[in-house]
């Protein structure tokens, strides 16, 4: 067994520079032999795409044509091109080919290159063995097109047969030259390589890697007990030493570097200067920053905000910690709680400064949603209670005896009493809604059913109001995925307001049919209709068009609200189409379910 190490100097070298240059040369001719074929397929490409697109722009090109004259026709061009041409249509069906009868051809649909081209590709292309020609093809597919709509496929093909000819000369001359270049690199070497050059190209080598960072590296020289192995051993223990050092440097900096890419916070440091030194990863986001390399440019310049510049020039100045509120307004208003602090060497110089940012933007708007909210609810609440206070107050303190006068007064307190009752009734609704953590499960329902029954339901409402209440529900309406309590729900908030707004005599349709593999679902009437302008805020909660009308209806302000959150909860969007006089159209659509 050969012993490496009983080798000369001489021998192990060239024992090894013969392995790295049969390495490289192969790994080259490798990699030639890959160029080459590939920029024979490239000019192949290039050649079948313009043959392809004369061939489209040809009126002959016809599918309509009877498949015997353009089986013909294809037959007599591919003669002439010497190339194999197949006419496909949409189904995948062969109604020509060149080179085979197309009556015989199995259906292509499935093939590699009509893949590609149903996927979306403006071409498909594919290298295998034909079936019917039993040879390796080279196959290019442009899609035939009319009026925007693909109605079939026009495919040329060629032989690989010369290209791979070519390829294996080339080859052949490839590993001549390998064996010649080996022969003469080999008789230089030998001529020229001396002992000592192994060991000292080694130390130089680990010098040149250790000066690039690479403290992995060592030099193996454990038999040499010379001036050589001594230079060795010193080399490898510098190495180790630099890389105890380096690693423990690049650990530090690796954990400070996860804790500031994992803040939620945004973090800025700068100098004395106020130029940026470490921006983390949520700052960077809170200020829109695209840039890759902003370290050392001025704060101003990159956050673009005159306050946290000067709060910083202020920290720094009197070296102390500031807390501001900051309001930015960009694409949308964000509000940060922004803490300024000096950073301080050991002589308690001030050499730097660090903002950290917290957004806030979501607490303020919450407060101010809460603040509304309650605002809100206690004007919708104190209207029924003061009437119906009021009422009890005057029957008591009055002593009205008169049983119709009393009789009266309990129907109003009864009306706002229900009013009342209805208004907590939406609020908990909307509460339940909203206090879903996760979205519901949605599972196939009968939606046809649903309308029916909500239509039913309805239905003496619209009577008493002699409103027409129709329903136009596509036969066969596939199910769909959903909560039919909460849909029911939407329904019924959707047609009671149509009844609300129609006037006498009028009509609320509630419509549904299929969309591709949607159900949309609208609810129409012919009433007072809405404004242009109020039309992106009567979802909102408490938010009515005409206040006075809306609570005569008996309206809550709430019902569009718990619309908006069921439909979301659906991965659907609620939609509104109206003109004042005209009437409102209100649509959703739902998934059919599979």
């Amino acid at each position: 067994m050969l012993n490496w190490n009983n080798l000369s100097l001489r021998k192990q070298f060239l024992l090894l520079f013969i392995f790295i240059q049969v390495l490289v040369l192969v790994g080259l001719m490798l990699y030639l032999n890959h160029n080459e074929r590939e920029f024979y397929l490239n000019q192949l490409k290039r050649n079948l795409v313009h043959e392809s697109r004369l061939i489209l722009d040809n009126e002959k090109l016809d599918l309509t044509r009877p498949p015997a004259e353009l089986d013909s026709w294809i037959k007599e061009l591919g003669d002439k091109i010497d190339k194999r041409i197949t006419v496909i249509t949409r189904e995948g069906l062969v109604i020509a080919d060149s080179a085979y009868d197309p009556a015989e051809m199995d259906n292509h649909i499935n093939r590699p290159e009509i893949n590609e081209v149903l996927e979306g590709n403006k071409t498909g292309l594919s290298i295998r063995r034909s079936k019917t020609l039993e040879k390796e093809m080279f196959y290019l597919t442009l899609p035939i097109k009319v009026q925007g709509e693909i109605v079939g496929f026009i495919r040329l093909s060629k032989s690989l047969r010369d290209i791979n000819s070519v390829i294996r000369k080339n080859i052949i001359n490839y590993l001549i030259f390998l064996f010649i270049t080996l022969i003469i690199t080999l008789l230089l070497l030998w001529k020229f390589s001396k002992d000592i050059i192994n060991p000292l190209n080694q130390v130089a080598n680990l010098a040149g890697k250790l000066a690039r960072g690479n403290f992995q590296e060592r030099i193996n020289l454990k038999n040499y007990k010379n001036e050589i192995g001594t230079l060795a051993r010193m080399f490898n223990f510098m190495a180790a030493q630099l890389e105890n050092k380096i690693n423990e440097i690049s650990e530090e900096k690796n954990r400070a570097e996860a804790i500031l890419t994992s803040m939620v916070d945004g973090l800025i440091a700068t100098d004395r200067d106020k130029k940026i030194r470490i921006i983390n990863p949520a700052a960077r986001k809170m200020f829109a920053i695209e840039e890759k390399e902003i370290k050392g440019k001025e704060l101003i310049e990159v956050v673009r905000h005159h306050e946290i510049d000067r709060f910083l020039e202020n920290s720094l100045l009197n070296n102390q910690v500031l807390s501001e509120e900051i309001v930015i307004q960009k694409d949308e208003k964000r509000i940060f709680r922004c803490n300024f602090a000096p950073i301080t060497n050991e002589r308690d110089q001030v050499i730097g400064g660090i903002i950290v940012l917290n957004d806030i933007s979501e607490l303020r708007r919450l407060e101010q949603v809460r603040t509304e909210f309650v605002a809100n609810v206690s004007h919708e609440l104190r209207t029924p209670l003061t009437s119906i206070i009021g009422y009890i107050d005057t029957i008591m303190e009055n002593e009205i005896q008169d049983p119709s006068t009393i009789d009266r007064f309990l129907r109003i307190i009864k009306t706002e009493a229900d009013r009342l009752a209805l208004l907590i009734r939406d609020l908990l609704d909307l509460s339940r809604l909203e206090g879903k953590n996760r979205q519901p499960e949605l599972y196939p329902s009968d939606l046809q059913k649903l309308i029916k029954k909500t239509s039913l339901i309805l239905g003496d409402k619209a009577e008493e109001k002699d409103i027409h209440l129709k329903t136009e529900v596509e036969d066969d309406l596939p199910p769909v995925k959903m909560v039919p309590e909460q849909i029911e729900l939407a329904l019924t908030n959707l047609i009671d307001n149509g009844i609300k707004y129609t006037p006498e005599g009028g009509e609320v349709i509630i419509r549904a049919f299929t969309n591709q593999n949607r159900v949309i679902v609208e609810v129409e009437d012919n009433g007072i209709g809405i404004p242009e302008e109020e039309q992106e805020r009567i979802f909102e909660r408490f938010y009515r068009v005409d206040k006075a009308r809306s609570r005569a209806l008996g309206g809550t302000g709430i019902g569009l609200s718990i619309v908006k959150h069921i439909i979301k909860n659906h991965q659907s969007e609620i939609e509104v189409e109206s003109m004042p006089g005209e009437g409102s159209v209100f649509r959703f659509y739902l998934q059919v379910a599979r």
